[in-house]
Protein backbone atom coordinates (compact mmCIF):
# COMPACT_ATOMS: atom_id res chain seq x y z
CA UNK A 1 0.00 0.00 0.00
CA UNK A 2 1.42 3.37 -1.03
CA UNK A 3 0.80 6.73 0.56
CA UNK A 4 1.80 10.32 0.14
CA UNK A 5 3.08 10.71 3.68
CA UNK A 6 6.14 8.77 4.92
CA UNK A 7 5.61 6.14 7.58
CA UNK A 8 8.42 7.41 9.82
CA UNK A 9 10.49 10.61 9.95
CA UNK A 10 13.80 10.38 11.80
CA UNK A 11 16.29 13.10 12.68
CA UNK A 12 19.49 11.08 12.38
CA UNK A 13 22.25 13.71 12.14
CA UNK A 14 22.87 17.37 12.75
CA UNK A 15 23.95 17.71 9.12
CA UNK A 16 22.85 16.18 5.83
CA UNK A 17 22.68 12.38 5.52
CA UNK A 18 25.27 11.22 3.00
CA UNK A 19 24.67 7.44 2.98
CA UNK A 20 22.63 4.70 4.65
CA UNK A 21 22.52 0.89 4.60
CA UNK A 22 20.22 -1.78 6.06
CA UNK A 23 21.25 -5.28 7.06
CA UNK A 24 19.78 -8.33 5.34
CA UNK A 25 17.42 -9.11 8.22
CA UNK A 26 15.94 -5.62 8.18
CA UNK A 27 16.56 -4.99 11.90
CA UNK A 28 19.40 -2.49 11.89
CA UNK A 29 20.15 0.58 9.79
CA UNK A 30 23.45 2.44 9.55
CA UNK A 31 23.51 6.13 8.55
CA UNK A 32 26.37 8.49 7.78
CA UNK A 33 26.15 12.28 8.00
CA UNK A 34 28.12 15.29 6.95
CA UNK A 35 28.76 16.04 10.61
CA UNK A 36 31.41 13.28 10.70
CA UNK A 37 29.37 10.69 12.61
CA UNK A 38 28.30 7.15 11.80
CA UNK A 39 25.24 5.89 13.69
CA UNK A 40 23.47 2.54 14.01
CA UNK A 41 19.69 2.49 14.50
CA UNK A 42 17.23 -0.18 15.58
CA UNK A 43 14.47 -0.08 12.96
CA UNK A 44 12.04 -1.89 15.28
CA UNK A 45 12.11 0.91 17.86
CA UNK A 46 13.54 3.75 15.70
CA UNK A 47 16.12 4.46 18.39
CA UNK A 48 19.93 4.78 18.10
CA UNK A 49 22.01 1.81 19.27
CA UNK A 50 25.46 3.43 19.21
CA UNK A 51 27.58 5.71 17.02
CA UNK A 52 31.12 6.22 15.74
CA UNK A 53 33.19 9.34 15.15
CA UNK A 54 35.20 9.28 11.89
CA UNK A 55 38.12 11.53 10.86
CA UNK A 56 36.23 12.64 7.75
CA UNK A 57 32.54 12.44 6.74
CA UNK A 58 31.63 8.97 5.52
CA UNK A 59 30.18 8.87 2.02
CA UNK A 60 29.93 5.09 1.39
CA UNK A 61 28.76 2.33 3.76
CA UNK A 62 27.58 -1.27 3.42
CA UNK A 63 26.58 -4.18 5.67
CA UNK A 64 27.72 -7.77 5.08
CA UNK A 65 25.71 -10.98 5.51
CA UNK A 66 27.06 -11.51 9.03
CA UNK A 67 26.70 -7.94 10.25
CA UNK A 68 30.08 -6.40 9.43
CA UNK A 69 29.94 -2.68 8.76
CA UNK A 70 32.17 -1.13 6.07
CA UNK A 71 32.57 2.65 5.97
CA UNK A 72 34.64 4.67 3.51
CA UNK A 73 35.84 8.23 3.93
CA UNK A 74 38.37 9.83 1.60
CA UNK A 75 40.78 7.10 0.51
CA UNK A 76 40.30 4.87 3.58
CA UNK A 77 37.96 1.93 4.20
CA UNK A 78 37.25 0.87 7.78
CA UNK A 79 35.46 -2.38 8.65
CA UNK A 80 33.83 -2.92 12.03
CA UNK A 81 33.21 -6.49 13.15
CA UNK A 82 29.78 -6.90 14.78
CA UNK A 83 29.46 -3.16 14.39
CA UNK A 84 25.66 -3.28 14.38
CA UNK A 85 24.84 -5.19 17.55
CA UNK A 86 27.76 -4.00 19.70
CA UNK A 87 30.04 -1.02 19.86
CA UNK A 88 33.48 -1.69 18.35
CA UNK A 89 36.28 0.33 19.94
CA UNK A 90 38.70 -0.17 17.04
CA UNK A 91 38.13 -1.16 13.40
CA UNK A 92 38.45 -4.84 12.51
CA UNK A 93 40.30 -3.97 9.29
CA UNK A 94 41.56 -0.80 7.62
CA UNK A 95 42.52 -0.41 3.96
CA UNK A 96 44.00 2.74 2.42
CA UNK A 97 44.25 3.70 -1.25
CA UNK A 98 46.77 6.56 -1.54
CA UNK A 99 45.84 9.39 -3.86
CA UNK A 100 42.31 8.10 -4.54
CA UNK A 101 38.82 9.07 -3.46
CA UNK A 102 36.56 6.11 -2.64
CA UNK A 103 33.06 6.42 -4.08
CA UNK A 104 31.34 3.11 -3.13
CA UNK A 105 31.83 -0.12 -1.17
CA UNK A 106 29.83 -3.34 -1.55
CA UNK A 107 30.12 -6.76 0.08
CA UNK A 108 29.80 -9.78 -2.23
CA UNK A 109 26.83 -11.91 -1.09
CA UNK A 110 27.87 -15.21 0.56
CA UNK A 111 31.56 -14.38 -0.01
CA UNK A 112 34.33 -12.91 2.16
CA UNK A 113 35.06 -10.20 -0.41
CA UNK A 114 34.51 -6.45 -0.33
CA UNK A 115 34.48 -4.48 -3.59
CA UNK A 116 35.77 -0.92 -3.50
CA UNK A 117 35.17 1.62 -6.27
CA UNK A 118 37.40 4.69 -6.29
CA UNK A 119 38.56 7.50 -8.56
CA UNK A 120 41.38 5.36 -10.00
CA UNK A 121 39.23 2.33 -10.77
CA UNK A 122 38.21 -0.70 -8.75
CA UNK A 123 39.81 -3.06 -6.25
CA UNK A 124 38.69 -5.84 -3.94
CA UNK A 125 39.83 -6.90 -0.50
CA UNK A 126 39.49 -10.11 1.47
CA UNK A 127 37.44 -9.80 4.67
CA UNK A 128 37.43 -13.07 6.64
CA UNK A 129 34.06 -13.85 8.20
CA UNK A 130 32.02 -11.38 6.13
CA UNK A 131 30.03 -13.90 4.07
CA UNK A 132 27.40 -16.33 5.28
CA UNK A 133 28.78 -19.90 4.85
CA UNK A 134 25.56 -21.72 5.83
CA UNK A 135 22.81 -20.03 3.88
CA UNK A 136 19.10 -20.84 3.99
CA UNK A 137 17.90 -21.59 0.47
CA UNK A 138 14.32 -20.65 1.40
CA UNK A 139 15.44 -17.24 2.64
CA UNK A 140 18.20 -16.31 0.21
CA UNK A 141 19.37 -18.81 -2.40
CA UNK A 142 22.47 -17.78 -4.40
CA UNK A 143 21.77 -20.54 -6.95
CA UNK A 144 18.09 -19.80 -7.52
CA UNK A 145 16.71 -20.05 -11.03
CA UNK A 146 14.62 -17.51 -12.88
CA UNK A 147 11.41 -19.33 -11.94
CA UNK A 148 12.35 -19.48 -8.24
CA UNK A 149 13.24 -15.78 -8.21
CA UNK A 150 9.88 -14.92 -9.78
CA UNK A 151 8.01 -17.03 -7.22
CA UNK A 152 9.95 -15.47 -4.32
CA UNK A 153 8.99 -12.00 -5.55
CA UNK A 154 5.31 -13.00 -5.58
CA UNK A 155 5.59 -14.44 -2.06
CA UNK A 156 7.30 -11.26 -0.84
CA UNK A 157 4.48 -9.15 -2.28
CA UNK A 158 1.84 -11.37 -0.66
CA UNK A 159 3.57 -11.07 2.72
CA UNK A 160 3.09 -7.30 2.57
CA UNK A 161 -0.70 -7.73 2.65
CA UNK A 162 -2.26 -7.19 6.08
CA UNK A 163 -3.36 -10.39 7.78
CA UNK A 164 -6.89 -9.10 8.28
CA UNK A 165 -7.29 -8.63 4.53
CA UNK A 166 -6.72 -12.36 3.87
CA UNK A 167 -9.89 -14.21 4.88
CA UNK A 168 -12.70 -16.36 3.55
CA UNK A 169 -16.05 -14.92 2.67
CA UNK A 170 -18.22 -15.82 5.68
CA UNK A 171 -21.40 -16.07 3.62
CA UNK A 172 -19.95 -18.89 1.46
CA UNK A 173 -18.77 -21.10 4.33
CA UNK A 174 -20.81 -24.34 4.78
CA UNK A 175 -22.68 -23.70 1.53
CA UNK A 176 -22.89 -25.68 -1.70
CA UNK A 177 -22.35 -24.08 -5.06
CA UNK A 178 -25.48 -25.08 -7.00
CA UNK A 179 -24.52 -23.40 -10.26
CA UNK A 180 -22.34 -26.30 -11.40
CA UNK A 181 -24.27 -26.83 -14.64
CA UNK A 182 -23.92 -23.18 -15.59
CA UNK A 183 -20.19 -23.38 -14.88
CA UNK A 184 -19.86 -26.53 -16.97
CA UNK A 185 -21.65 -24.86 -19.87
CA UNK A 186 -19.24 -21.92 -19.67
CA UNK A 187 -16.25 -24.26 -19.66
CA UNK A 188 -17.65 -26.20 -22.67
CA UNK A 189 -18.29 -22.95 -24.56
CA UNK A 190 -14.75 -21.72 -23.87
CA UNK A 191 -13.32 -25.05 -25.01
CA UNK A 192 -15.37 -24.97 -28.22
CA UNK A 193 -14.26 -21.39 -28.90
CA UNK A 194 -10.61 -22.35 -28.44
CA UNK A 195 -10.97 -25.38 -30.73
CA UNK A 196 -12.66 -23.25 -33.39
CA UNK A 197 -9.90 -20.66 -33.17
CA UNK A 198 -7.22 -23.35 -33.50
CA UNK A 199 -8.95 -24.85 -36.53
CA UNK A 200 -9.31 -21.41 -38.13
CA UNK A 201 -5.60 -20.67 -37.68
CA UNK A 202 -4.52 -24.13 -38.77
CA UNK A 203 -2.92 -24.24 -42.20
CA UNK A 204 -4.15 -26.89 -44.61
CA UNK A 205 -1.53 -29.47 -45.48
CA UNK A 206 -0.78 -30.03 -49.14
CA UNK A 207 -1.33 -33.70 -49.78
CA UNK A 208 0.27 -35.22 -52.90
CA UNK A 209 -1.49 -37.98 -54.78
CA UNK A 210 -0.71 -40.06 -57.86
CA UNK A 211 2.51 -39.19 -59.64
CA UNK A 212 3.62 -36.68 -57.02
CA UNK A 213 3.61 -39.13 -54.11
CA UNK A 214 6.91 -39.68 -52.38
CA UNK A 215 6.98 -43.39 -53.18
CA UNK A 216 6.36 -42.67 -56.86
CA UNK A 217 9.15 -40.12 -56.96
CA UNK A 218 11.56 -42.57 -55.29
CA UNK A 219 10.62 -45.36 -57.74
CA UNK A 220 11.11 -42.99 -60.67
CA UNK A 221 14.57 -42.07 -59.45
CA UNK A 222 15.51 -45.75 -59.06
CA UNK A 223 14.28 -46.54 -62.60
CA UNK A 224 16.81 -44.12 -64.05
CA UNK A 225 19.72 -45.97 -62.46
CA UNK A 226 21.25 -48.64 -64.75
CA UNK A 227 23.29 -51.25 -62.89
CA UNK A 228 24.68 -54.70 -63.76
CA UNK A 229 21.65 -56.54 -62.44
CA UNK A 230 19.30 -54.44 -64.51
CA UNK A 231 21.40 -55.02 -67.67
CA UNK A 232 21.36 -58.81 -67.15
CA UNK A 233 17.61 -58.75 -66.69
CA UNK A 234 17.16 -56.69 -69.89
CA UNK A 235 19.32 -59.18 -71.88
CA UNK A 236 17.32 -62.09 -70.48
CA UNK A 237 14.03 -60.49 -71.52
CA UNK A 238 15.41 -59.80 -74.97
CA UNK A 239 16.41 -63.47 -75.45
CA UNK A 240 13.02 -64.63 -74.24
CA UNK A 241 11.31 -62.32 -76.70
CA UNK A 242 13.49 -63.58 -79.57
CA UNK A 243 12.83 -67.22 -78.66
CA UNK A 244 9.10 -66.57 -78.55
CA UNK A 245 9.18 -64.91 -81.98
CA UNK A 246 11.19 -67.83 -83.45
CA UNK A 247 8.80 -70.37 -81.99
CA UNK A 248 5.80 -68.53 -83.41
CA UNK A 249 7.49 -68.40 -86.85
CA UNK A 250 8.20 -72.15 -86.84
CA UNK A 251 4.60 -72.86 -85.93
CA UNK A 252 3.45 -70.88 -88.97
CA UNK A 253 6.03 -72.59 -91.25
CA UNK A 254 8.06 -69.44 -91.72
CA UNK A 255 11.82 -69.94 -91.76
CA UNK A 256 13.63 -67.81 -89.21
CA UNK A 257 15.72 -64.97 -90.60
CA UNK A 258 19.36 -65.80 -91.24
CA UNK A 259 21.71 -63.68 -89.22
CA UNK A 260 24.45 -61.94 -91.12
CA UNK A 261 28.05 -62.90 -90.48
CA UNK A 262 30.35 -60.34 -88.94
CA UNK A 263 34.13 -60.57 -88.67
CA UNK A 264 33.79 -59.93 -84.96
CA UNK A 265 31.69 -63.06 -84.53
CA UNK A 266 34.85 -65.21 -84.50
CA UNK A 267 35.54 -63.92 -81.00
CA UNK A 268 32.17 -65.11 -79.70
CA UNK A 269 31.54 -68.45 -78.07
CA UNK A 270 30.52 -71.27 -80.46
CA UNK A 271 26.94 -71.32 -79.28
CA UNK A 272 26.52 -67.56 -79.87
CA UNK A 273 27.90 -67.48 -83.45
CA UNK A 274 25.42 -67.15 -86.37
CA UNK A 275 24.38 -70.47 -87.87
CA UNK A 276 25.66 -72.42 -84.90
Amino acid sequence: QTGREPLVKMLCHKGAVSELAVDRGGRYMATAGRDGTLKVWDIRTFRPVHGYRTPRPVHAIDVSDRGMLAAAHGGTVQIYKDGLTAYARTPYMTHRIPGAEISSVRFVPFEDVLGVGHSKGYCSMLVPGAGEPNFDAFEANPFETKKQRRESEVVALLEKLPAESIMLEPERINTVDRDQKERQREIAADRAARIAEIKANKKAKRKTRGRSKASKRAAKKESNIIDEKRQKRAAQLERQRENAQAKAARAKGIAPPVQKWSPLDRFKSPGAQPGA
